[in-house]
């Protein structure tokens, strides 16, 4: 997602607290000098865009979510009772809750998540670039659907052998934790990439 949009780790973040984060805002110092309230003016202004353009995002990533659910869930989103406010706000976040909601209703919790990593397995390796279905549109979509598997706990990609492998080159024979952290992710993203190529037209 952080690659997929601009100022895309915003959204990540909202998506990973389930909650609509936004950018700190600038404090203005008592007793400014002229030369504070223009760097203040500068980052009030640019506070402001990047609100707008989590926003956006945000509404972006509704349409992409949506479309991952299968007929059952489709059918079970679109009868919940705020499912209209939703759509017509286009609220990603709150989306995501119902979903996450219906997925572990009326069931065993411990039970429920085995089976939804396993669907979501499944629907992550399946995934095709449909005709006329744009790259852009489809990395969309395979981010998304990546987001949903972290969600659940999944950690596709992230191989630890790799890793190791990545530091081994560098030179790197007893790693930190931050170190083993960064290289597992480095794997990840060129995992994910090549997945990418694969699955696409």
């Amino acid at each position: 997602m952080c690659n997929t949009y601009k100022n895309g780790s915003d959204a990540q973040i909202c998506l990973d607290k389930e909650a609509l984060i936004l950018p700190e805002e600038p404090v203005l110092p008592d007793n400014s000098t002229p030369h504070e309230k223009n760097m203040w003016d500068l980052r009030a202004t640019m506070a402001i865009k990047n609100e707008e353009l989590l926003k956006q995002n945000l509404k972006s990533l509704y349409t992409v979510v949506k479309s991952l659910c299968d007929s059952i869930m489709e059918d079970k989103v679109s009868c919940h009772e705020n499912f209209a406010t939703l759509k017509h706000a286009r609220d990603t976040i709150k989306i995501l809750q119902v979903i996450k909601q219906l997925m572990y209703l009326h069931s065993s919790e411990e039970l429920h998540t085995i089976h939804n990593q396993v669907i979501a397995t499944i629907t992550l390796f399946r995934m095709r670039q449909e005709h006329r279905q744009s790259p852009q549109s489809f990395h969309e979509q395979l981010t998304a659907m990546r987001q949903v598997c972290e969600q659940l706990g999944l950690c596709i990609g992230e191989l630890e052998q790799g890793a190791q492998a990545i530091l081994k080159k560098e030179g790197v024979t007893s790693p930190d934790t931050e170190q083993l952290k960064e290289a597992t992710k480095k794997v990840s993203e060129e995992y994910h990439a090549i997945l990418f190529m694969y699955l696409a037209d």
